[in-house]
């Protein structure tokens, strides 16, 4: 995928389905090393949620606060893969 201002994203198949639709980082108690979902910055959170709520794509985790910096929500993409959207706060602010 391309977007209008040039940053590509290029998704690769080449991984075996796991029972259930598990995620690594979710559903499992152990939690190994390695990347377990992307994570994207977006500029307005409350927006995006909105947006999901109206598609009837599932929230599974947040809003909420992540340390300092920023505001996260977690959804599954269909086939369960974990992706987060983070928006992040200024430094300073005390939201």
């Amino acid at each position: 995928m391309e977007s209008a201002d040039g940053v590509r994203i290029n998704l690769i198949f080449n991984a075996a389905r796991r029972p259930g639709a598990r995620n690594a980082l979710l559903d499992e108690p152990v939690k190994l090393p390695g990347i377990t979902h992307p994570a994207f910055v977006v500029d307005d959170l409350a927006a995006l949620q909105d947006w999901l709520q109206r598609q009837g794509i599932a929230i599974t985790e947040g809003p909420r606060r992540l340390g300092p910096r920023r505001i996260a929500l977690f959804i599954r993409d269909p086939d369960g893969n974990v992706l987060e959207f983070d928006q992040l706060i200024p430094q300073g602010d005390t939201a």
